[in-house]
């Protein structure tokens, strides 16, 4: 299966629909929800959504999509959606997959023509098994004059004994042998991963309003030039 993706695309990540918990470590979920006139963050992180996106829209949500009885908002969503599957989403993309205008991406799918030999290096390095790791998510492509991984998890950035380390020594390896020029990721949420070649895509950095990529390439190039 391969994945179409344009600069007219929307992207967000780490929406966490029903995760109480997030609203703690992320304290601006709550504010910014209060700032809109909404007590409720689901509710005010679907308006946004859906005052953004028309139906017939497209987005890519990068994984850690909801917990609980944050199910209930995936149908309230607008646009055709595609889940790469985040670290919190396993043991829930099944459900996902089985909604209308839902698609789950939950392998490393390489739409370049290099997609082989990398995938054949990476099995000798790794492991033959290496390429099933749950966590091993991920898109990359071609697109806008960049080639891009799109992924939950930063490339080049974790904590120390991170227990995803295996699948992600695999998506930094895939990085460099991809000759990627940029990673558009979640994970981080408000924090940064300090690499110029990285584009956080949580709803914190986005403002809570999906962005299209052609918006995100924009910023990030503006951002670049203002430090060159």
């Amino acid at each position: 299966m391969s994945y179409f993706i344009s600069k007219d695309t929307f992207l967000i990540s780490d929406s966490h629909f029903g995760h109480q918990a997030a609203l703690l470590k992320e304290p601006i979920r709550g504010k910014s929800a209060l700032a809109h006139g909404f007590k409720d963050f689901d509710t005010f992180s679907i308006t946004m959504w859906n005052r953004t996106l028309r139906p017939k829209d497209r987005i890519w949500h990068l994984g850690d999509l909801y917990f609980g009885s944050g199910y209930k908002a995936l149908k309230k969503l607008n646009g055709t959606k595609l889940l790469i599957v985040g670290n919190n989403d396993i043991g829930k993309y099944d459900y996902v997959r089985g909604l209308k205008h839902w698609s789950v991406c939950r392998k490393l799918r390489l739409q370049i023509p290099e997609s082989r030999l990398i995938k054949d290096y990476l099995k000798q390095k790794f492991g033959k098994e290496s390429l099933k790791n749950i966590y091993l998510n991920a898109v990359v492509c071609d697109i806008e004059g960049e080639r891009i991984m799109f992924s939950h998890f930063p490339v080049f950035n974790r904590k120390p004994r991170d227990r995803f380390a295996h699948a992600r020594d695999i998506l930094d390896e895939t990085f460099k042998l991809a000759q990627c020029s940029l990673n558009i990721h979640g994970h981080l949420h408000s924090k940064e991963s300090g690499n110029d070649f990285c584009i956080n895509v949580s709803c914190e950095k986005l403002g809570f309003i999906p962005r299209t990529l052609g918006e995100v390439l924009h910023s990030h190039k503006k951002k670049r030039s203002f430090y060159d």
